[in-house]
C-alpha cells in the first residue's frame, strides 16, 4: 500500500478497493475470516479536554451508501439508527506513511445523533470523537498535524462493532495479573500452532484406579465398559462401544470422549438443539459436573428428548468413578 501499482484497476486487492471509494466493508471467508468497517480521509478536528480525558474529534469520509445520500433526513435517520460507529466501540486509528505505520487505540464517546448532525451539512463528510488511550494522539491532534495527506500518506479508521467496556475486564486482567497465575499458561500457545501443545488429561483422573462408569449411556440390553483415560486401548475400545451401543451419533462419541479424557476441550453446539441426531438427542444437553476436591464425577439432566429423558434420570447415579476416598457426594 505504500508504493502504488500500475496495475491497480485489473488486479485491485479488497483494501485497494475500498480506499478508491472512500471506505466500506472489508470481508473475506473461510476459516480465518476477517470483518470491519473502514473509515478513510480521517484528519483531526478540535480537542475537548473532558471530565477524565481528552476527547480528540476525528473528520473521516462518508462511507458508500444511504450515509451518502442527498437528502439530509436520510443520513441524519441513517446514523441515529445505525450499529456503525456505535457509542463505546473499540476503534483503531492507522497512520500510513511511507515505509511506516502506527496504530492508535480508542473508544467513540459520540452518539448516533451526535454524527447524523455532523453529516447534515454535508453529504460527504462525518464527524466524531474519540478517546484515545495514547496520549501521543492528543499531541498530534493539538498540533493539527496533518495525517491525510495523498496516496502514500494517509490515516484510516477501523470499526469492528466491539463494545470496549465487554473485553476490559479480561484486558485489565491481562495487564495487571502475574504471568505465571493464568490457569493453563502450561499450554498457552504463543505462536499460533497449537499442533506441538499436549494436553493432559484432567487433573483428578490420574488418581490410581480412576474409571469412568459409561454404562448408564448403553442402549438396552448392551454393555459398555468402564473408561480408563491413561489407558490408550480402553479409550478406543470405549469410543467403539459408544458408537456401537449407545443413542450417541459418532461427532457425539467423540465430543463426550474428548471432554473426559482431556484437561481442555471444547464442544461446539446449541444446548437447546435436539435435531442432532435422529432420536433427539443432543450431547451438550449433558453438562459434566466436576468435583475438584475429589475425584468424583457425575453428570446432570438438563434438556433432553422425553423418550430418553427417564433413562437418564434413572443412570445419572451409576456414571461415577471410583474415588479413594470418602465420597462427598
Amino acid at each position: 500500500m505504500w508504493a502504488p501499482r500500475a496495475d491497480l484497476k485489473q488486479h485491485a486487492t479488497t483494501l485497494e478497493k475500498l480506499l478508491a471509494s472512500k471506505g466500506g466493508a472489508y470481508k473475506t471467508s473461510g476459516l480465518n475470516s476477517v470483518f470491519f468497517h473502514l473509515y478513510t480521509g480521517a484528519k483531526f478536528a478540535s480537542v475537548m479536554a473532558e471530565r477524565r480525558n481528552f476527547t480528540v474529534g476525528l473528520l473521516l469520509d462518508t462511507p458508500p451508501g444511504v450515509a451518502r445520500d442527498q437528502g439530509e433526513r436520510k443520513r441524519v435517520e441513517f446514523w441515529e439508527h445505525s450499529k456503525r460507529l456505535q457509542h463505546g466501540s473499540l476503534v483503531a486509528l492507522i497512520l500510513i506513511s511511507p515505509g511506516t505505520s502506527k496504530v492508535f487505540l480508542g473508544t467513540i464517546v459520540s452518539m448516533g445523533a451526535e454524527i447524523g448532525e455532523s453529516a447534515k451539512a454535508n453529504a460527504e463528510i462525518i464527524q466524531l470523537r474519540i478517546s484515545f488511550f495514547d496520549a501521543e494522539v492528543d499531541l498530534m491532534a493539538l498540533r493539527r498535524q496533518p495525517i491525510s495527506i495523498d496516496s502514500s500518506t494517509y490515516a484510516v479508521l477501523l470499526d469492528n462493532s466491539i463494545m470496549f467496556e465487554s473485553v476490559h475486564p479480561f484486558l485489565r486482567t491481562l495487564q495487571n495479573v502475574e504471568p505465571t497465575s493464568i490457569p493453563f499458561s502450561d499450554i498457552v500457545s504463543y505462536s499460533g500452532d497449537l499442533h506441538s501443545l499436549p494436553v493432559g488429561v484432567p487433573r483428578y483422573a490420574r488418581a490410581p484406579q480412576f474409571r469412568y462408569k459409561l454404562q448408564c449411556l448403553a442402549r438396552p440390553g448392551m454393555n459398555i465398559s468402564s473408561l480408563d483415560v491413561n489407558n490408550v486401548t480402553s479409550v478406543a475400545f470405549a469410543r467403539q462401544q459408544l458408537s456401537r451401543s449407545s443413542e450417541l451419533d459418532p461427532s457425539q462419541v467423540n465430543a463426550l470422549v474428548d471432554a473426559l479424557t482431556r484437561e481442555i476441550s471444547l464442544i461446539q453446539g446449541c444446548v437447546l438443539d435436539s435435531s442432532v441426531t435422529t432420536t433427539g438427542f443432543s450431547l451438550p444437553s449433558f453438562q459434566a459436573s466436576r468435583n475438584w476436591k475429589g475425584t468424583e464425577i457425575w453428570i446432570r439432566e438438563n434438556t433432553l428428548s422425553p423418550h430418553i429423558s427417564h433413562r437418564v434420570s434413572q443412570g445419572r447415579r451409576s456414571f461415577v468413578s471410583y474415588s479413594p476416598t470418602k465420597s462427598s457426594r
